[in-house]
């Protein structure tokens, strides 16, 4: 019964209401009794109407609030995982470069292919030399 949420809101337990009512029936007689009771149950339904009214209004207000957070959470991790997904790629790239063995043969004929085939102007071609000793 004092359970209501009025009651918890004004941190009223059974014993001090109790005594309240003994206070209320002492000071205004059993004939406003009745009176009395019908002014507090009225104050205590606006009271929690009011309360409930405020805790819907600040649950609609913050809901949008929490969508946009959401949705820019949802995009940065988005963004997050395209980033990983691009480095993984470059990773095993490089990983796969550094185990491909190197072909002998195909390096030899990258720097015959690679090497210049005109001799540079004002160079003369050496020859054997005479010079036998």
């Amino acid at each position: 019964m004092f359970s209501h949420p009025v009651f918890l809101f004004f941190d009223v337990s059974g014993g001090e209401l109790v005594v309240i009512m003994l206070v209320v029936f002492l000071v205004f007689g059993p004939q406003k009794m009745p009176e009395i009771a019908r002014k507090i149950g009225r104050v205590m339904n606006q009271v929690k109407k009011a309360s409930n009214d405020l805790t819907r209004e600040f649950r609609e207000e913050t809901s949008g609030m929490r969508d946009d957070i959401m949705s820019a959470q949802n995009h940065i991790k988005d963004g997050i995982s395209s980033v990983a997904r691009e480095m993984n790629k470059t990773k095993a790239s490089v990983i796969n470069d550094l185990k491909l063995p190197e072909d002998p043969e195909n390096t030899k004929k990258e720097v015959v292919e690679n090497t210049p085939s005109k001799v540079p102007p004002g160079a003369e071609p050496v020859g054997p030399s005479d010079k036998a000793g």
